[in-house]
């Protein structure tokens, strides 16, 4: 996919996101040239649409048009670029923890939590949600955080959990650079990884921080795959081990994604994936009759069998067993 494809499929996304500004922007980026060939002045894996924007608005990009940011990009794209290469996409959505609480609720406690690109370890704190779809609840009713998802059961898909979740006694994470929630810098960075005009997701993002403030995770600057055994090695006896990837292994290059597959194997750890449904060879999801491709963006698994289908979010879920 060129860089003009991708910016062009993330405006598509920030459409169906409720971001007409980004997606403006990203179209804007993907029919210039010029703008183009700053974007790829960076390397590949730092030409992420949503980073791109990111960094502008980091360094003071001024609010409007694709003809108020074209100026400034041209003008500052040696400051661009030189950031694009200090910097990771590392939105930490904390709304994929909607579906990964249907699938933790199906492993029996108390559950020692690893996540591998955990960024600031906010779905770290699963268990410390409240979770909703229609009239029916789960998780923490009294949290400060409460995520809605909507969910489709198919009929050999069994009912949604009940009360909490399985009792959480260690939880810990990897990233390659993580995001300290008592940094007020770092937690910037996550905001300006949001859409401008999404206050929800901003609210969101805030609330979860607070809540991890009272307790911060463990987070261990390591390689998914090269600082798994060492973590795994610290949680506590007795306890199951649940390794968490959600929309983290994209970014892992294929070899690497199947050594982490196969380390997670290796150490016998009980696996929840929430990663894009093509992603992962093994993980065969199917998609339910009638299911819009944007809702079948991510598949969700436990133990490399897929148990359901949604969207990029986690906001929508087909559960299909």
């Amino acid at each position: 996919m060129s860089t003009s494809e991708r910016f062009l499929a993330a405006a598509l996304a920030f459409e169906r996101e409720g971001s007409p500004s980004q997606a403006s922007l990203a179209r804007g980026v993907a029919g210039d040239p010029v703008a183009l060939a700053v974007v790829d002045r960076a390397e590949e894996a730092r030409r992420q649409p949503v980073l791109v924007l990111a960094v502008c608005r980091w360094l003071g990009a001024p609010p409007g048009p694709w003809s108020t940011l074209r100026p400034w990009l041209l003008a500052r794209s040696d400051d661009v670029v030189a950031e694009l290469g200090r910097r990771l996409t590392q939105t930490n959505d904390v709304r994929r923890c909607a579906p990964l609480s249907i699938a933790l609720a199906r492993v029996p406690g108390p559950v020692a939590l690893l996540e591998v690109g955990a960024s600031a370890g906010l779905c770290l704190g699963v268990d410390r949600y409240g979770y909703r779809s229609g009239d029916h609840a789960w998780g923490d009713p009294s949290s400060t955080v409460q995520l809605a998802i909507d969910v489709v059961a198919g009929v050999d898909a069994p009912p949604l959990p009940e009360g909490q979740l399985p009792e959480v006694v260690w939880r810990a994470g990897l990233d390659l650079d993580p995001v300290d929630v008592d940094d007020a810098q770092q937690v910037a960075w996550l905001e300006t990884l949001l859409p401008p005009e999404r206050g929800d997701r901003h609210d969101l993002l805030g609330r979860a921080v607070a809540l991890a403030r009272t307790a911060p995770p463990r987070l261990v600057t390591a390689d998914a795959v090269d600082g798994l055994v060492a973590l795994a090695a610290e949680a506590p006896q007795g306890a199951t081990l649940v390794v968490v990837s959600t929309g983290t292994l994209v970014y892992l290059p294929g070899r690497r994604r199947q050594a982490f597959v196969d380390e997670v194997g290796r150490l016998g750890a009980r696996w929840i994936s929430y990663e894009r449904r093509d992603l992962l060879a093994d993980v065969v999801a199917e998609v339910p009759p009638g299911v819009p491709a944007e809702d079948a963006f991510a598949a969700l698994a436990l133990d490399g069998r897929a148990i359901g289908v949604g969207d990029a979010h986690g906001t929508r879920l087909h559960l299909v067993s």
